[in-house]
């Protein structure tokens, strides 16, 4: 998976190349084959007729310019594998596939750390070799017209390939032959085993303190309630002492009023009538007066009207006293 998972890359980067190369194979023959065609045109023209000659030379000069596109397309992807399995494995230990797939290279001495350069060159010169590297050198031989020797590069690419990565799936410790060549080994990472111990450690320590925060929480309601419980029976003792003292108050006035109304009843029974209060002789309003009323044709019994108000006279100012002409002044 790891592997299919970096080849998807490198696939990724040779479509980027087929087309950089279509580009320039195709601005090529819309803009320098014309050129090319003429220069050679002219040179049949000044060569006194050779056409075989120019005939050679013109399409030797083409499919030159086609395969050294292609040569050059190929040799770039061959690098970027190089480059990107010797930079990854020198860095992190891993490249993307080993990464989602979640192993690493390590030393296989039963050190537990990542390859050195030496050892990520190795590894990468193999792994490369077996991936696109002998790949693109059986094409570039095709297209030198080597046919045999193209057929060869590519046999030894398939036996390349199926030593590498058979030991991956067979033997105890699945090292593969560049793991062999670079003294490395593959191992798992644990990095999602120790994600999941990490979340089901933080979530542990979520619930313990949810735990603790609602132990905190029922103690605090519980004292809280004891407090109210205990000022509710405060305000219920003095709500009783207040009871009992106007209990108190109403069982003394009763009293009184039950001793005044014995009393009463106990001198109508001796024959004793309680004293009366002597009349006030002042009367409250004053007799009325007779006076005259035409209506009635005679005189009435009714209060005669109000007298108007008249105010009293103010009393004279007082008068300063002016000395004479022969007198001192004596004023305050």
């Amino acid at each position: 998976m790891a592997w299919g998972i970096d080849t998807a890359l490198l696939c990724v980067v040779a479509v980027l190349l087929g087309m950089m190369t279509w580009g320039r194979l195709h601005a090529y023959v819309a803009e320098d084959l014309p050129q090319k065609a003429l220069t050679a045109t002219g040179g049949l023209l000044f060569s006194g007729g050779d056409v075989q000659k120019a005939t050679t030379d013109f399409g030797a000069g083409v499919w030159g310019t086609f395969t050294s596109a292609v040569y050059q397309a190929l040799g770039l992807l061959v690098l970027v594998e190089l480059l990107y399995q010797f930079v990854a494995q020198t860095w992190t230990g891993r490249t993307l596939g080993k990464a989602v797939m979640d192993i690493r290279v390590r030393v296989a001495a039963g050190e537990a750390r990542k390859p050195g350069k030496g050892r990520a060159f190795r590894r990468a010169v193999v792994t490369t070799a077996g991936g696109t590297g002998l790949y693109c050198l059986a094409w570039i031989v095709l297209l030198e017209g080597l046919f045999f020797a193209a057929l060869l590069v590519w046999l030894l690419a398939v036996f390349v390939f199926v030593a590498n990565s058979l030991p991956a799936m067979l033997g105890g410790r699945r090292r593969t032959l560049a793991d062999r060549l670079a003294g490395t080994a593959v191992v798992r990472a644990g990095t999602y085993q120790r994600a999941v111990a990490a979340a089901v450690q933080g979530a542990g320590r979520a619930w313990d303190g949810t735990q603790a925060a609602g132990r905190v929480a029922r103690d605090v309601a519980r004292e809280n309630t004891t407090r109210l419980g205990q000022s509710e029976q405060v305000r219920r003792v003095l709500e009783s002492e207040r009871a009992q003292q106007v209990q108190g108050m109403g069982k003394r006035l009763g009293g009184r009023i039950k001793g005044a109304y014995h009393d009463r009843r106990s001198g109508r029974a001796r024959g004793e009538t309680p004293p009366l209060q002597a009349a006030d002789p002042t009367p409250a309003l004053p007799p009325p007066q007779p006076y005259y009323d035409p209506a009635q044709g005679g005189f009435g019994q009714q209060y005669a009207p109000p007298a108007p108000y008249v105010p009293p006279p103010a009393p004279p100012a007082p008068q300063e006293e002016r000395p004479g002409p022969d007198e001192p002044y004596r004023g305050s």
